[in-house]
């Protein structure tokens, strides 16, 4: 009778038992809540973007706010249009509120008031760098199957392409871009997926944007401070074997700052905190990053340590960038720490050529450099727009002299000359005004 009695109080134990063990989230799941695909059509890609219509995805952050992050290749540095779909829902308008120069990163907008009630903000773990053998799962629509997760490990922090990365293992597809890389073990965000090496050369290379570097992003927009990276008045010249040290090798002189290094100096740290050493360009970036004005660095000049005073100031944003379409070329100047040496003048850039375009047509190529139209050395976008435009009323053909680096006779460099006809001319941009802005155009009758 005892033994009945046991077997039947162990029978009717167990299910009370389970109901008490914690429940283990399903972080997939969860992610269904603030994970969101975007579609993007470019018209006038600047450099680095394509024309045409692409797709990715992103999560929210910031659900007062409707604010999204994502890659900078997703929602591209000059969109026509955007919008943004959560899980269940029809995609709804978005714009762009901040781009990148150095990270694969950018922030979108939506309205508040049209976010599901049941989205949730992703939680973002902006204090651990995830250690490598952390499960993580990377959660997006690769190849349009909407709403997927797949599995890896962190295989480790590499410093690659002049940025840091999160590399994983973990699958990351076309359409996985700008979504986020989740860890299983907490459930928050450690990366942003942005790529992947050929899989026909390697398995299981795949890289994210370090979620810590874009929390600080983050935390500066959210303060209405300049986020954008800072100018950087020094070349660095590395070892393949040691790229954990800055050695200035070329110290430029008409950067908007100065710094009062000397080649052959090995920037280390801060003043104030010197035990956090500059690993690399990318960690000083990083550091530098919402600063402005005057901040002291160690350094070490023929061995010895020295405290100097260098100044930080953020480039201007990307969103403020101009440029000039004309017949499927977009034009735009482009800054360059280098430009002392590759471009003195300050010579405009060709960003795109369009094919089957009027220019794409006429042999003009992207990365050129542009010397001149009609003779005339214009470089200010709204200067070339309101030329372009005058000869567009005209129906005049213009003259174009491009400059790309090449082999050519006892030279770095080689010259085109090309005759098109001006047509559809216009400012683009983020933030362009209409047309060519209010202003008065060439008289090309009097010359």
């Amino acid at each position: 009778m005892y033994y009945i009695i046991a077997l039947i109080t162990f029978i009717f134990s167990v299910p009370v038992y389970a109901e008490q063990q914690p429940k283990t989230p399903n972080h997939f799941e969860i992610a269904n809540t603030y994970t969101v695909k975007i579609k993007t059509r470019v018209k006038y890609p600047f450099i680095n973007d394509n024309k045409g219509s692409h797709r990715g995805a992103g999560f929210l952050i910031d659900k007062d706010e409707g604010w999204i992050m994502t890659n900078a290749h997703v929602s591209s540095r000059n969109p026509k249009s955007l919008e943004v779909a959560f899980k269940g829902q029809k995609f709804i308008d978005a714009k762009l509120i901040y781009v990148d120069m150095h990270l694969d990163l950018a922030v979108i907008k939506v309205s508040p008031d049209k976010i599901p009630l049941k989205a949730t903000e992703a939680k973002l773990d902006c204090n651990d760098k995830p250690a490598i053998g952390t499960a993580v799962g990377a959660f997006g629509h690769p190849f349009n199957l909407s709403f997927s997760g797949t599995r890896g490990i962190i295989s480790g922090e590499k410093y690659r392409w002049g940025r840091i990365w999160v590399q994983t293992d973990a699958p990351i597809n076309k359409g996985n871009s700008g979504g986020p890389l989740i860890s299983l073990i907490t459930g928050k965000v450690i990366g942003i997926s942005s790529a992947s090496m050929s899989k026909s050369k390697s398995e299981g290379l795949n890289f994210a944007v370090p979620i810590i570097h874009a929390c600080k992003v983050n935390d500066l927009l959210g303060k209405g401070i300049n986020p954008t990276p800072s100018y950087i008045p020094v070349g660095f010249a590395y070892d393949n074997d040691n790229n954990n040290e800055l050695i200035a090798a070329i110290i430029y002189k008409k950067q908007p700052v100065s710094w009062p290094l000397e080649v052959g100096d090995h920037l280390v740290s801060f003043a104030n905190k010197p035990d956090k050493v500059f690993k690399n360009q990318a960690t000083l970036i990083h550091e530098l990053r919402g600063i402005s004005g005057k901040v002291d660095v160690v350094i070490k000049r023929a061995g010895k340590n020295k405290v100097l005073s260098i100044i930080s100031k953020p480039h201007q944003s990307l969103m403020k960038r101009i440029g000039v379409h004309v017949s499927g070329v977009v034009i735009a100047p482009i800054s360059f720490r280098d430009d002392e040496e590759a471009n003195p003048k300050g010579h405009a850039l060709i960003q795109d050529v369009a094919r089957a375009s009027i220019g794409g047509s006429a042999g003009i190529k992207p990365f050129h450099v542009l010397i001149s139209i009609d003779s005339r050395p214009l470089k200010n976008p709204v200067n070339i727009c309101r030329y372009l435009k005058s000869a567009e009323k005209l129906h005049k053909k213009i003259r174009i002299i491009t400059k790309e680096t090449a082999r050519s006779y006892q030279s770095h460099s080689k010259y085109h000359s090309y005759e098109i006809k001006a047509n559809d001319v216009k400012l683009v941009g983020p933030e362009a005004q209409e047309g060519c802005g209010s202003g008065v155009l060439f008289d090309l009758t009097k010359r």
